[in-house]
């Protein structure tokens, strides 16, 4: 078994996906995950690809004070009790993201397109897809699509139920602008699009950039293929027991599950005295 003692001795910073990972598949954190957190004092940074907006009630409950990261890393943000700070950010450039609407719009004219930029959710059209995700994440897009200039395009997001329809519009969209975005399957259908060498990287690069950790402090947690880059830049990689196999062939261990509160169960042994 490895050692994880030793990487409190080393001062730990904690990177983590929320999706699956910290949070249960309700989409909430269990009681013991917010009381090993707080009590561990351990640094934590939430790199997620929601919105900002939509981890600062998360944030509250696990008392975070340090950056995070939203948008699979094209934002980095200084969050308050209600409302955030962007540190960094990262857009498509316009041209690249008319482009890409109006190709989804001519080749897959039955896909909701979907944007953000850090302060809003901009949707084309409520469907039933939509309606799980605001449910699920509480947040209220604007549906404006048509009506708003692409401008300061974060991410752009489009829900494919169809596994095989998602990978031939994935491999469509990186054979035409495969230089000029980051694209990334983050489970249950979602197809995420960034600017170019924008990913959930930039967290761990954020840290060591900005001296609040050494890459040898970095522990990150992760289960799908978006957090691949975040797990590479790190020293201790951990893939969730319910991680996808390219995530678990790059982790330094497997946690249990999300269910199982697994993260908690690493903090505990990082951390032992703090319990």
């Amino acid at each position: 078994m490895i050692d994880t003692k030793g990487w409190f001795a080393l001062g730990c910073y904690l990177i983590s996906d929320l999706d699956h990972t910290l949070l249960n598949e309700q989409g909430r954190l269990s009681s013991r995950t917010i009381l090993t957190v707080v009590k561990s004092q351990l640094p934590l940074m939430l790199a997620s690809a929601r919105m900002p907006i939509q981890m600062l009630d998360l944030i509250n409950q696990l008392q975070l004070t340090g950056p995070q990261t939203a948008l699979n890393g094209a934002v980095i943000f200084q969050p308050a009790v209600h409302e955030f700070r962007v540190l960094e950010q990262h857009a498509i450039p316009d041209q690249t993201a008319q482009k890409l609407q109006n190709l989804v719009k001519t080749e897959f004219s039955e896909l909701n397109f979907t944007w953000m930029d850090a302060e809003s959710w901009h949707v084309s059209k409520l469907d039933q897809q939509i309606e799980t995700e605001i449910f699920y994440t509480g947040i209220q897009p604007l549906f404006d699509v048509d009506q708003r200039p692409l401008k300061n395009v974060l991410q752009i997001l489009l829900i494919i139920e169809d596994s095989k329809r998602l990978k031939e519009v994935k491999k469509r969209l990186i054979a035409s602008y495969s230089n000029k975005i980051a694209i990334h399957e983050a489970g249950d259908g979602y197809l995420t699009i960034n600017a170019a060498a924008v990913n959930k990287g930039c967290a761990a690069r954020y840290l060591i950039e900005h001296e609040l950790a050494d890459y040898d402090q970095l522990v990150a947690f992760g289960d799908d293929e978006n957090d691949l880059p975040m797990l590479k830049s790190v020293a201790h990689p951990v893939a969730m027991a319910n991680a996808s196999q390219s995530v678990k062939e790059s982790a330094e261990i497997i946690a249990l599950s999300n269910e199982e509160d697994g993260i908690a169960q690493i903090i505990e042994r990082i951390a032992p005295n703090k319990f």
